[in-house]
């Protein structure tokens, strides 16, 4: 038993750094950040701009191609890497660990902010809304209001767009692109995705305001730079 218990104790100490790193990686707090008194409420069920919405969701659904489906379903991958056909091609995450691993840190935060505020207003899904909508991307299974694709997207497209201010208008037309996508996958409404635009925004204002972030935004900056020939001062 006593032999047990060592083990158990080892197994504690092992796990402990990676327990104090998952909350170092929030160098934005949901006491700085309360979403759901910063944006505004979605429309109501039965509103008027609910019943737009949904026509504007089944008229993508109408139109949308087998190339704009597959384009939506890729797009589902929250990564810094859907990026990489504006980037480059040596924008990969084999060659960029430690980018890899900066923009989980910053995914991980913006879903840190975004949960609580999804939950406050949990809102239905479209294709919960209305079963004539039927998405061409996996459903989530979080509330729908704000989107954390384009929460993600948009502070993700912010932050590259300071690394490489050199493609700063394809990384924002790129953004726009991973946003819209939700919409055309029929998984979000507009105003889900605009909430997003303007959460990701925010919570970029104030990453850019933390020093542990900067310190970590840095060292990407320079892996990616260099992967990609640029020069570094």
């Amino acid at each position: 038993m006593r032999h047990l218990n060592r083990l158990l104790l080892l197994f504690l100490l092992v796990l402990l750094p990676q327990y104090v790193h998952c909350e170092e990686i929030h160098f934005v707090s949901r006491e700085q950040v309360d979403l759901s008194n910063l944006l505004s409420p979605p429309p109501a069920l039965d509103s008027q701009q609910q019943h737009q919405e949904i026509d504007e969701l089944l008229a993508f659904q109408k139109n949308r191609t087998p190339a704009m489906e597959a384009f939506a379903r890729a797009d589902a991958d929250r990564t810094v890497f859907r990026f990489a056909d504006v980037i480059g091609n040596n924008f990969t995450a084999e060659k960029l660990p430690q980018a890899k691993a900066f923009f989980n840190m910053v995914r991980e935060n913006a879903d840190y902010i975004l949960g609580p505020t999804k939950e406050h207003w949990n809102r239905p899904r479209p294709y919960v809304a209305d079963t004539d909508i039927h998405p061409c991307v996996p459903k989530p299974g979080s509330a729908s209001y704000p989107s954390g694709h384009s929460t993600f997207g948009t502070v993700t497209s912010i932050i590259l767009a300071n690394m490489i201010p050199e493609k700063q208008k394809q990384i924002y037309d790129r953004a726009e692109l991973y946003r819209r996508n939700r919409e055309i996958g029929g998984v979000h409404y507009p105003s889900d995705v605009e909430a997003g635009r303007i959460a990701g925004t925010v919570v970029a204002a104030f990453l850019f305001q933390n020093p542990a972030f900067q310190e970590e935004f840095a060292k990407a900056r320079v892996e990616v730079r260099e992967a990609l020939g640029l020069p570094v001062k």
